[in-house]
């Protein structure tokens, strides 16, 4: 359940027992720094655990980067002496307040001025730190915009308002794949998934256990060990089993329970993994078909799947029960993740999935990446999705905010299909989201895509416009409105021609991407970076935000508006295109030195090399032969 973070939806039993608890809210400012100097200590609980401990320092670090102030950071005392304070966790003081209770699991944050005291504090650990880092987020003005980059601002006197603030995550599992980075974004936005690799400390994550989160079926039953002694175990295809890009033959009993035993033994090694390093252990543990399809064709797959009106589904049901079963007594508090995607898409008719089965819903080969899951074209999804919700306690979704191949990734005006997806899913029983966002790159606009996205998966009823300002106001200063100004053109130009754009897009599918839009585009942002050429991190935030763009730009001009390397513009001006690929692959170059893992550099140099190398050859021939005439 979502609870918006404003205090007219807030219980009526919470506001009496903070009214009871003692004195009435102050009504005057809450004084917390002024010229220099900490007018109050942090709090911390006698017995602090070791998240109050980090939600402390984080909040001790950014008060006095904000005021210039250095804050103490001091133990409880008792509830009867109270001091001043920024109490945090839970202290005598906000369980006295009715503002903490012990539940683990809970992500609920308060943030409450009482008095003479801010409190700070959770129902769970990572309750507590969220509310530290929603009361600087909201209150103070940081922002955490991207892994490398954040905005603190400097306030001389610190003074607080009276307040009443409480809220949770939309949604229990919120994971965006391909952040990179540091990974303390993750817990500043509130991302709490697999890959947001946070330790213990800072609230830990929902992880998956081994073998690994998604098409696992070769990593319990591997064919190089198992397929001679039990080719029964794998798919039959064409009147023969394989282990060719095939599935197992998932009717099968006995590899059930061959894949249980091996379950329970993930299960034992990620316990005394976590033992060992004092964290929590993984409570989320996949038996995920392959990543094709290659179904079994045996008699008893085919009877499974023609007793279920032909849906493929049914197979992976039969086997992913069978599984959950087999440990849902010894392990009560675990969920067995498994997909609905590609040829299992649709759900069985009289067939759900056993209580302590997680089900991630993925329709990337049955999606336009252009269009919202509300539109018409998306009725095969919908009605795919709404019968799991009726199959599954625990229904989570697999979706996409990037475009895969190598054409993929040009400019996509899909935040407005993204905040309607999010609203969607929330209202439809949806508990949890796993969002690729890899691609950190060629990703277009990727860094206001990304901290937008992240803001809706924590409350999709945020206004996209307010956000989509916000973030362009304070990441690209004065060149805000004018990147604004880009966004509104590509939405009008989508508007035109509304695009298909499926799995793998090809270039053309980017019809609206016409020569008008271009030009006005370059336009655009030839005036938003005169406003920013002073100031060398605005302007690289700038040019970031163009790549995608400059990359459109030079792949479809020769393809479709003619062999010209220079273009006169309805301003005067002249889009010269050999420039255009220099500063796409110089900010690709940049990018990938910043952004990826080494590893990975000199691979992705390579790839953009092949791209725009030739490219960037043919209008240095084409300006030649001009300038020899």
């Amino acid at each position: 359940m979502q609870l918006r973070t404003i205090v007219a939806r807030l219980s009526v039993a919470f506001l009496v027992s903070i009214m009871a608890a003692g004195s009435a809210l102050s009504a005057g400012d809450l004084l917390i720094a002024s010229d220099g100097k900490a007018r109050l200590p942090i709090v911390l609980p006698r017995v602090a655990n070791e998240v109050e401990q980090a939600a402390a320092e984080e909040l001790a670090s950014y008060l006095e980067r904000v005021t210039g102030a250095r804050f103490k950071i001091k133990k409880e005392r008792s509830r009867k002496d109270a001091r001043p304070g920024i109490y945090v966790g839970e202290t005598e003081f906000a369980l006295h307040l009715g503002l903490n209770g012990s539940q683990p699991d809970s992500e609920l944050w308060n943030v409450v001025v009482h008095g003479r005291r801010l409190v700070l504090a959770g129902e769970g650990p990572r309750g507590t730190l969220y509310a530290v880092y929603r009361f600087l987020e909201d209150q103070l003005g940081v922002r955490w915009w991207t892994p490398w980059e954040e905005w603190v601002p400097r306030i001389r006197e610190l003074q607080i308002p009276s307040i009443v603030r409480r809220g949770e995550p939309a949604f229990v599992y919120r994971d965006v794949h391909g952040i990179g980075g540091q990974r303390l974004f993750c817990a500043r936005n509130r991302v709490n998934g697999h890959f947001s690799f946070l330790p213990a400390r800072f609230g830990g994550r929902e992880a998956y256990g081994p073998p690994d989160q998604v098409h696992n079926l070769f990593r319990y039953l591997p064919p190089e060990e198992y397929f001679e002694t039990h080719p029964e175990f794998f798919a039959e295809l064409d009147g023969r089993r394989t282990s060719e890009r095939a599935q197992l033959c998932l009717s099968n009993r006995a590899l059930a329970r061959e894949i249980g035993r091996k379950l329970r033994a993930y299960i034992a090694e990620a316990q005394a993994d976590a033992k060992a390093k004092h964290e929590r252990p993984p409570r989320l543990f996949a038996v995920s078909q392959n990543d094709y399809n290659g179904a079994c064709e045996c008699r008893r797959c085919r009877e499974l799947v023609q007793g279920a009106a032909g849906r493929q589904s049914a197979a992976l049901v039969t086997l992913v029960n069978r599984v959950a079963r087999g440990i849902a007594d010894d392990y009560p508090d675990l969920l067995v993740d498994t997909l609905a995607y590609g040829h299992t898409l649709e759900p069985p008719p009289g067939l759900s999935y056993e209580p302590n089965v997680s089900l991630r819903v993925a329709a990337l080969y049955d999606r336009d990446f252009a269009k919202p899951i509300t539109a018409p074209v998306h009725r095969f999804y919908r009605e795919a999705l709404e019968g799991w919700r009726l199959r599954t306690a625990h229904l989570r979704i697999w979706d996409y905010a990037v475009t895969y191949g190598d054409e993929a990734n040009l400019p996509l005006p899909n935040l407005p299909v993204l905040a309607t997806d999010l609203r969607y899913y929330r209202n439809h029983g949806v508990e949890g989201l796993f969002l690729q966002f890899d691609r950190p790159v060629l990703s277009d606009m990727r860094d206001l895509k990304q901290w937008v996205v992240i803001k809706l998966i924590e409350d999709p009823e945020l206004e996209l416009a307010d956000l989509v300002v916000e973030f362009t106001d304070g990441y690209y200063g004065p060149a805000g409105a004018a990147v604004r100004g880009y966004l509104w053109l590509l939405d009008q130009a989508a508007a035109r021609q509304p695009p298909v754009i499926g799995y793998p897009p090809r270039l053309d599918d980017y019809d609206y991407l016409d020569q008008e839009f271009l030009l006005q585009a370059q336009s655009r942002f030839d005036g938003a970076e005169r406003q920013v050429e002073e100031q060398a991190d605005l302007l690289r935030r700038v040019r970031r935000a163009r790549l995608s763009l400059d990359r459109a730009t030079v792949l479809l001009w020769e393809r479709r508006f003619g062999d010209a390397s220079r273009i006169r513009q309805r301003d005067g001006g002249e889009l010269r295109l050999r420039d255009v690929a220099e500063r796409c692959r110089s900010t690709v170059h940049e990018l990938i030195d910043e952004r990826l893992p080494e590893w990975r550099r000199e691979r992705e140099r390579k790839r953009i090399d092949r791209e725009l190398g030739p490219i960037v050859a043919h209008y240095e021939q084409l300006d030649a032969t001009r300038d020899a005439r």
